[in-house]
Order: structure tokens, then C-alpha cells, then sequence
């Protein structure tokens, strides 16, 4: 099962809460998962780290109405609006949210422990300076998009053989096969974020495996071939991802 990240979980959640569509509890266990419990720090109006709720609660006061995430890359900080040092820290993080209403964004730092096979994640949310986020693609032209870049890539991905040296992609392909549906987020969205949401989560974990490792390239010049074949779609997921998060707070 793909868990989406947790930027994008906070996004798609926290703007339910704002909506009234979830409580601040559901949020907080739904971006916490099996991390241990989040914290946040420069949260504004408190003087120490606080939990997650409470910066929440504190950057609804301060005028937030909906939360977007933005997952950015190197060279690539879309989603970001600045200042330089913010969209530094969401670039080294390849994830962050930022608030609608408020000049507030959070970045996620997470913190690896435990030997390998049993290990844990404790998360600290850095509130920092925001400017407003740059209106992205809509939901409908994100999801063509993606299909493009899909039906480009696609020669690509059935050569791969993926699956002989990462055993744990062959469900993602099958499910990306016969479209097998799941709701990766609150029920308050519409059905076609859904969808995308589902279906740009597979695609990104697929892509990210086979970009991550040349197990399954044959020379050096396949694997180029491959990451230049790969990279489009790598970059499509990504926006895709975002705007079916982020449906609730621009429809």
C-alpha cells in the first residue's frame, strides 16, 4: 500500500478540518501514521515546540483557510512561492505545506532511528515565512498530464522488469494495470481527486524505485536512457499528486 507523503496528508486533511469535514484529532493521527508523535517549532504565538494540533490551531488563528502541499525537486521548486530560504528547506525536504490565508508554510524534518528492518521516524514540523503559493495546474490538467507523460514513458516501464529486483513494485504495477481503486483522502473531496490521488502515489513510488536504483539497466548508456525516459513522468506524478490534494482548497 502507497502512503502518500506526509505533507500531503497534512494538506489534504488540515483543509477538511478548516471545512469542518474532519477534527483536529483525525488530522494529527492521519499525517502521524506509525511515526513517532509530531512536533512543531517557530510555531506563531508560542514560545517552545508544541504538538501538531496546536500549530494547527495556531495558524487557523493566525488566518489560514486551507492548507496546499507542494513537493518540489532540485531545479524543480514548484508549489513554492519564496522566500529563497523556505523554498530551500521544502526543496532539501522534497515536501511542504503551505497555508492559504496565512504568510505561514511547514516543512517537515524527519529524523530515521532504529536498526534496520524495525525503524522508527520521529517528525518535527518547522514553521517558517511563507509567501503565497503560484497557482498550479488544475486537477483536470494535471491528470492529463500525467497520462501523457504515462503513455510516453510507457515502453519504458514494461522493458524495466522491475519487479526481478524490486519485488515490492510488482503490486503497484498490477494495481496501476487494471486501475484498482482506493481513497488515499478525505471523503470531502471529489471522486476525480480520488482517482489521481491513487494512481500519481503508485506512479511516483514505481518511477522514484526504478530512478533510484540501475538494478535493472544493462549498461550505463540503458540506464541514461531509462532516467531520460523516467524523469517526465517522475516530475508529472509529482504535480499530479499535488493538485488532487490540494482540489479541496481551490474548487
Amino acid at each position: 500500500m502507497v502512503t502518500l507523503p506526509r505533507s500531503a496528508r497534512l494538506a489534504a486533511w488540515g483543509t477538511a478540518w478548516l471545512r469542518n469535514e474532519a477534527s483536529v484529532d483525525d488530522v494529527v493521527d492521519r499525517v502521524r501514521a506509525d511515526d513517532e508523535p509530531h512536533d512543531a517549532v517557530d510555531v506563531p504565538g508560542a514560545a517552545t515546540a508544541t504538538g501538531l494540533s496546536e500549530a494547527l490551531r495556531a495558524l487557523r488563528g493566525a488566518g489560514a483557510t486551507a492548507f496546499l502541499v507542494a513537493l518540489p525537486a532540485p531545479g524543480d521548486p514548484t508549489g513554492l512561492g519564496g522566500p529563497a530560504d523556505l523554498n530551500g528547506y521544502a526543496v532539501d525536504a522534497g515536501e511542504a505545506v503551505i497555508a492559504d490565508g496565512a504568510p505561514y508554510a511547514l516543512v517537515p524534518d524527519v529524523r530515521t532511528f532504529g536498526p534496520p528492518g524495525d525503524q522508527g521516524h520521529m517528525v518535527t514540523w518547522m514553521v517558517r515565512s511563507a509567501q503565497p503559493a503560484p497557482l498550479g495546474p488544475s486537477l483536470a490538467d494535471a491528470d492529463k498530464e500525467l497520462t501523457t507523460a504515462l503513455l510516453a514513458a510507457g515502453s519504458t516501464l514494461t522493458d524495466l522488469d522491475v519487479p526481478s529486483w524490486r519485488p515490492e513494485v510488482e503490486a503497484l504495477l498490477t494495481d496501476i494495470r487494471t486501475n484498482r481503486e482506493s481513497d488515499p483522502l478525505p471523503r470531502a473531496f471529489p471522486q476525480q481527486a480520488q482517482a489521481v490521488a491513487a494512481r500519481a502515489a503508485r506512479l511516483l513510488a514505481v518511477v522514484r524505485f526504478a530512478l533510484g536504483d540501475d538494478g535493472g539497466a544493462v549498461t550505463v548508456s540503458s540506464a541514461a536512457s531509462r532516467r531520460d525516459a523516467l524523469t517526465p513522468l517522475e516530475r508529472a506524478s509529482r504535480s499530479a499528486l499535488a493538485a488532487a490534494c490540494n482540489a479541496l482548497a481551490t474548487r
